[in-house]
């Protein structure tokens, strides 16, 4: 498949933008547009469908009418597996960046990140702000506070920063670090770890992507494996001096996130106790508030 590239762009890196897909009909159109109007036009789009259930694959295929890219169709394998097989069997660039199929992206995201990426070598990764959006492309919430670049592992290893899932990485990283661990459901805590144990990353403090946050898809099953995979992530770095306040942290957010619903208080109720030594934290207490006082 040829790149998407202008005549006066050649001499420009590649970047390789991979999207994993997985039931999200409803938002592809806004997702593939936003990456196919880049302002940075020297950029191969590889399309993955997980083996979605609902029309997203038919969807896909339409847009490849419209715009030129690969679209890739497969029993369902999981995200992680899935991310990999994009790295590994589709990527040519020098430059790799993913994109969700429910997210979308500002339309300078890659020119922005290019430029920085040229400009500091030093960093294998960057990253960005990001609008938090409901399923109607409306802001809904302010997250982005904290973020800075450099040496960041104890930030991310204890929650004080989750960088922006709008992450451009040096193709070459991989072959330095290895891959996505495909028996984890979070995926992108434990590469960040990986990266930001041995090298400093970047950040732009600009607007880069619109994430998607869908208040009416409340999944018990997908807290529960977000935090069983943190959790593993974290037992990889046991001997840590800072180990076990990053469990605790885990467990604090396990808490926060059932805390306000009713199917699941009795899992709040015991996350409770394992993150009790986070009992002056704020969010602590707001947790408890809503433990007792709010029952959606």
């Amino acid at each position: 498949m040829k790149a998407h590239i202008s005549n006066n762009e050649r001499e420009k890196p590649l970047v390789s933008v991979i999207v994993p897909c997985y039931n999200h009909e409803k938002y592809l159109r806004e997702c593939i547009d936003s990456i196919m109007n880049q302002t940075y036009t020297k950029f191969e789009l590889v399309v993955i469908d997980d083996g979605s259930k609902d029309d997203s694959l038919k969807v896909l295929k339409e847009l490849r009418k419209k715009y030129s890219f690969h679209l890739i169709h497969q029993e369902n394998r999981g995200l992680s597996a899935t991310l990999n097989r994009g790295i590994k069997e589709f990527s040519k660039g020098k430059y790799i960046a993913f994109c969700a199929s429910d997210d979308y992206w500002s339309l300078n995201k890659l020119e922005k990140q290019v430029e920085f990426m040229e400009k500091n070598p030093e960093f294998p990764m960057c990253y960005g702000n990001t609008y938090y959006v409901n399923s109607d492309s409306i802001p809904v919430i302010q997250k982005n506070k904290n973020f800075r670049g450099g040496w960041l592992f104890d930030d991310i290893f204890t929650n004080k920063i989750h960088p922006p899932v709008n992450y451009m990485f040096r193709a070459k990283i991989f072959n330095e670090v290895g891959y996505y661990n495909e028996s984890l459901y979070a995926e992108d805590f434990y590469m960040n770890l990986k990266i930001a144990s041995r090298f400093p990353i970047g950040y732009l403090n600009e607007y880069l992507s619109y994430y998607r946050i869908d208040f009416k898809k409340y999944d018990i099953k997908a807290i529960k494996l977000i935090v069983n995979s943190h959790l593993s992530t974290i037992e990889e770095y046991k001997s840590y001096a800072l180990y076990h306040r990053a469990k605790t942290a885990v467990y604090l957010n396990k808490f926060d996130w059932l805390a306000g619903f009713k199917k699941s208080k009795i899992e709040a109720f015991k996350s409770q106790f394992q993150c009790y030594s986070a009992v002056f934290n704020k969010r602590f207490w707001l947790a408890s508030i809503k433990l007792f006082l709010l029952w959606k």
